[in-house]
């Protein structure tokens, strides 16, 4: 199951890069794209979630009883409280742009599935995939607009 989330994170992460690379984040003294899985980061940095795609996971279930395949359901927030403090008056056009890299992020739905606990990562001989994302209405807290997209990540557990 770790497997299937690294390779996730680490798929949307290099394609983020592509995608945007001005989309970046500090975390750790480290630039990288903006994609964070926030179980590894407690806790995650102030401000950091602001125009960064921010991943949670639920719990891990069989797609059908009889069969292996299991799915695990992603969920990805973002948002922004604009470039300026005062008016905000361009949060919600970064926002769309998110929206954007996020479909194209996610354009391709399949990744060959890593053990990234070596280096280099090793392939496993087995792929994820995953639905296109289902997003929400925008919520405003605070002056600050906020957007959640969900993703069904399949994937077959690891042997051993």
């Amino acid at each position: 199951m770790q497997a299937a989330k690294d390779t996730f994170l680490k798929t949307l992460a290099a394609r983020l890069s592509v995608v945007n690379p001005a989309r970046t984040v500090m975390l750790d003294g480290t630039l990288c794209p903006a994609v964070i899985a926030t179980e590894n980061q407690t806790p995650v940095p102030p401000n950091t979630e602001l125009e960064s795609f921010l991943l949670s996971w639920e719990g891990a279930s069989h797609a059908t009883p009889e069969a292996p395949l299991m799915y695990m359901d992603c969920k990805l927030s973002y948002s922004s409280r604009g470039t300026d403090a005062k008016l905000r008056t361009d949060r919600g056009r970064i926002i769309t742009a998110m929206d954007s890299e996020l479909l194209q992020l996610c354009q391709q739905r399949y990744a060959v599935k890593c053990d990234y606990t070596q280096t280099p990562p090793c392939a496993l001989g087995t792929n994820i995939f995953w639905t296109q994302p289902v997003m929400t209405g925008l919520t405003d807290a605070d002056g600050i607009l906020l957007r959640t997209a969900t993703i069904r990540l399949f994937f077959f557990p690891e042997v051993g």
